[in-house]
C-alpha cells in the first residue's frame, strides 16, 4: 500500500529523514515548511495522506484541520506533536485528525501507520470487489462473449484508457463497473458522467469544477468529477457526444494529468483511469469534424466491442434466468422461471434495446403475471418497445418475415433503429445510412414519429 504523502513540518531534518526513508519503499514525498506551502501542495498535488505538525508556522491547528477536512474530506490527516498531551490529542481528533502522533517519530513505525490509515481510507471509499454484488457482464456461452471476457481480463491491470463500443443497452456501464471493481483502483472511487446532451459550460463544470464567481451562477466552489475520481476511475458514457469545445481540455488531462477549475489560474494534478463508452462510430465522427482525431487515438488504444443480443441468441436463456433470479429477490417472488416456449420466444426476438429491453420485458411479466413460471403470453414485446419510444408503433413478437409486406418490413426496421437510438432522428438516420431529411420523409409516409 503506497501513495503520496505531504509532510508539513518546519523541521527540515525531520522532513528529509522521512523522505529518505519512505521514497525507496514506493511512496512519493512532498515537503512543506509552513501553512502557506502546505495549502498550495494540498490543493495542487492532492496527496493521499498528510503529516501535519501541531504548531506549523502560518496558521493554528484549530484553523487548518477544519479547513482541510472540509476541502479534502477523504485525505487522512495525521498530527505530529513535539509537546504531546491528552487534551491536545482529544482536541486534534475532534477537529478532524485521523491520528495524533508524539515526536520523536521512528520512520519504520510511521511508515506502518501511513500504510494502515491509507488502507483504511481506501476500504471506506469503495467496497472490496468480492462483495460488490454487481451484475455479471459475461453471462452466456457464445464465442463472442467468451472472447470479450478473455480480452477484458488481459487489460484489467493496465492503466491505459479503455473505449467500450456497443449499441444502446448492451451493458457498457455494467462492464465499466466490473472492470473498475476488479482492477488495481478498486478501492478508490468510480465516477460516472453521461456526456450526451450537456451544454459545453455544464459539461466543463461537471468535469473540472469551478471557483466561486467563475460565472454568474457560481455562488460557491464546486469540486469537479476529475477531483472526485482521483486515484480511481472516470467513466464517460456517450463520449462521442462530448462538445468539441471540451474535448481538447479532456485531452490535456489524459496527456499531462493536469487541469484547471473554471475561474482558477493554478493547475492541479490528477491520477485517473479513463473508461469511455459510445454507441456511435467515432471514426465517422472524426471524419465529419465532430470529434478530435488526437482524442480518439488517445482513448481508443484498448477498444472493447460489446456484441448486441441479436448476434448471440444462444446467450439469451442464461441472461434471462440470471435477470429473473435478481427480479425474484427484488420483487419478493421466489422461484420465477420461464417455459421452454417463452425462452424460444425470447431467443427469436431481435432486441433493438438489448439487455435493457430484455430486463424491461421480464420485469413487466414478473409484475403482471400470476404464474411463477412465465409463459409466452406473459411476454409483452409491444410494451417494452413503447417504453423505449412512446410515439413509435408497437413491435410484434417473432414471426416469419415472409408474411410481411416490404412497407411493413421497412416500418418495423425503422422503428427498431429509432428505439435503439432512444428516438434521436439524427443518430437513427446515421445508422440507417440515409440523410436526416430522408428519414423524416419516411417517418411521415409510414405514420411514425419520434421524440427528437
Amino acid at each position: 500500500m503506497t501513495g503520496r504523502c505531504l509532510i508539513a513540518d518546519a523541521d527540515l531534518e525531520l522532513r528529509s529523514a522521512l523522505r529518505r526513508f519512505i521514497e525507496p519503499r514506493g511512496w512519493e514525498a512532498l515537503e512543506a515548511r509552513d501553512a502557506h506551502e502546505a495549502r498550495e501542495l494540498l490543493r495542487r498535488a492532492r496527496p493521499d495522506v498528510v503529516l501535519l505538525e501541531e504548531h506549523l508556522p502560518g496558521s493554528p491547528l484549530s484553523e487548518l484541520l477544519p479547513e482541510w477536512r472540509a476541502s479534502h474530506p477523504s485525505v487522512p490527516l495525521l498530527v505530529l506533536s513535539a509537546t504531546p498531551s491528552i487534551d491536545g490529542a482529544v482536541q486534534a481528533i475532534k477537529l478532524g485528525a485521523e491520528q495524533f502522533v508524539p515526536k520523536p517519530v521512528e520512520p519504520p513505525g510511521l511508515l506502518r501507520l501511513l500504510e494502515h490509515v491509507l488502507e483504511a481510507q481506501r476500504t471506506r471509499a469503495s467496497p472490496p470487489p468480492d462483495t460488490a454484488g454487481g451484475p455479471e457482464p459475461f453471462l452466456g456461452v457464445s464465442p463472442l462473449i467468451r472472447q470479450l471476457e478473455a480480452t477484458v481480463r488481459r487489460v484489467l491491470d493496465s492503466d491505459r484508457a479503455l473505449l467500450l463500443l456497443g449499441e444502446t443497452g448492451t451493458g457498457k456501464g455494467m462492464l465499466a463497473s466490473w472492470i473498475h471493481l476488479r482492477g488495481p483502483r478498486a478501492r478508490a472511487p468510480l465516477v460516472q458522467l453521461n456526456c450526451a446532451g450537456l451544454a459545453p459550460q455544464l459539461l466543463e463544470t461537471e468535469l473540472f469544477g469551478h471557483e466561486r464567481g467563475a460565472f454568474t451562477s457560481a455562488v460557491q466552489r464546486k469540486l469537479g468529477l476529475l477531483e472526485v475520481a482521483h486515484k480511481g476511475s472516470l467513466f464517460l458514457d456517450e463520449v462521442g457526444d462530448m462538445d468539441p469545445l471540451v474535448q481538447p481540455k479532456l485531452l490535456k488531462v489524459l496527456e499531462e494529468r493536469r487541469f484547471r477549475r473554471l475561474g482558477e489560474v493554478e493547475e492541479r494534478t490528477v491520477d485517473i483511469r479513463l473508461i469511455a463508452a459510445t454507441h456511435q462510430d467515432l471514426v465517422e465522427r472524426v471524419r465529419a469534424g465532430r470529434f478530435r482525431g488526437d482524442l480518439y487515438f488517445r482513448i481508443s488504444t484498448l477498444p472493447l466491442r460489446l456484441p448486441p443480443l441479436r448476434e448471440r441468441p444462444e446467450d439469451i436463456p442464461v441472461i434471462a434466468r440470471n435477470m429473473l433470479e435478481r427480479l425474484s429477490n427484488e420483487l419478493g417472488r421466489p422461484g420465477l422461471g420461464l417455459t421452454a416456449e417463452a425462452e424460444a420466444a425470447l431467443c427469436g426476438y431481435t432486441w433493438p434495446g438489448n439487455l435493457r429491453e430484455l430486463r424491461n420485458v421480464l420485469e413487466r411479466a414478473a409484475l403482471l403475471s400470476t404464474h411463477p413460471v412465465l409463459r409466452t403470453e406473459d411476454l409483452d414485446f409491444n410494451a417494452a418497445l413503447a417504453a423505449m419510444l412512446p410515439d413509435a408503433p408497437t413491435a410484434s413478437p417473432p414471426e416469419s418475415d415472409l408474411s410481411l409486406t416490404l412497407r411493413e418490413v421497412e416500418r418495423r426496421h425503422i422503428s427498431r433503429v429509432l428505439a435503439a437510438e432512444g428516438g434521436h432522428v439524427g443518430r437513427a438516420a446515421q445508422r440507417l445510412g440515409i440523410p436526416r431529411s430522408s428519414l423524416y420523409q419516411k417517418l411521415k409516409s409510414l405514420g411514425l414519429s419520434a421524440r427528437v
